[in-house]
């Protein structure tokens, strides 16, 4: 993780022959775990820099890719040293820990996409949140740019099936056509296969999740969005839901869950609390992915067959 703890960096005394500039960060503290990419431009708003380099304590040296995305460090501390384009320094302290020691809860939003998506994904970016998009297959056509802005923005894809029928009340061959059918849908708008799976109202057979041939992904927080259509009361149920591990289910059709959701992140942010996709969730302590296929996900620390 890296954490960016000043809010203002001030850099007198490196220009000669110019007023000392200020580097405003956008958010108070920014928080990178182990192993995320991140954009350099995201923690500094003024963006007018070209080269960054990455000096870690033992002194080894990783170099951020050209959009400035910061990979492979490891755990320990390390100091990102910005040049711009005058010939101006300045240096972030920041700090790498592993994704074992941080406050992870998975957002989860289904039944899309629908007319708030733009929205939402507005707030997470400006948040550095990552979610997970549970959609059917029948909706994706309708809302194609924010289906592709998903996947461009780090936000992770799954598959609600093809017309969000209850799999264990079909019969077998629909069950399974559903599935498929849902993971085309959402592959040819996307461009990329769902990742993840989750079955409507969360019931399905160990047959149709191994057919999935991906996470099957439940919950252990049901915010009952869509019956009380309240957004003080998702706001508060995603608050009191929001323990280390945790996956949260909303449904992103609803403005009051928009609305909920956005007062709700931004309290939890503020208390430490990291939004992050199922899967870094499911997989922090280096479970790996196939190792969970035909399971059922609730959250980090309740997996059943």
């Amino acid at each position: 993780m890296l954490l960016v703890t000043a809010a203002l960096l001030i850099c007198p005394g490196l220009f000669s022959s110019e007023k000392a500039r200020a580097y405003t960060l956008k958010n108070n503290k920014v928080t990178i775990y182990e192993g995320e990419t991140f954009p350099m431009d995201s923690l500094v708003a003024d963006a007018d820099f070209i080269n960054l380099r990455l000096i870690t304590s033992d002194r080894s040296i990783s170099t951020p890719t050209k959009d400035g995305a910061l990979l492979g460090l490891g755990i320990g501390e390390c100091v990102v040293t910005l040049s711009d384009k005058k010939g101006g320094r300045d240096e972030i302290e920041v700090k790498v820990v592993s994704k074992a020691d941080v406050h992870m809860v998975a957002l989860t939003l289904d039944d899309g996409p629908g007319s708030h998506a733009m929205e939402l994904m507005d707030f997470f970016a400006s948040r550095n949140v990552k979610a997970t998009f549970f959609m059917i297959g029948t909706d994706v056509g309708n809302y194609p740019k924010s289906v592709q802005r998903m996947v461009d923005e780090g936000h992770e894809i799954g598959n609600h099936t093809m017309n969000h029928k209850q799999l264990t009340a079909v019969k077998k061959d629909r069950a399974l056509k559903e599935i498929e059918e849902g993971a085309k849908a959402i592959e040819d708008v996307a461009g990329v296969p769902p990742t993840v799976f989750r079955p409507p109202y969360g019931d399905s057979t160990a047959e149709q999740r191994v057919a999935a041939g991906m996470l099957t992904v439940l919950w252990n927080i049901d915010t009952l969005d869509w019956k009380y259509k309240d957004a003080s009361r998702v706001e508060k149920e995603i608050i009191n839901g929001a323990a280390n591990g945790n996956i949260i289910l909303v449904h992103e059709i609803y403005k009051t869950t928009v609305e909920g959701v956005k007062a709700a992140v931004d309290k939890l942010i503020a208390k430490g609390v990291r939004f992050v996709t199922s899967t870094t969730l499911l997989t922090r302590y280096g479970t790996e992915v196939e190792d969970l296929i035909g399971k059922r996900c609730f959250s980090d620390k309740n997996i059943r067959d």
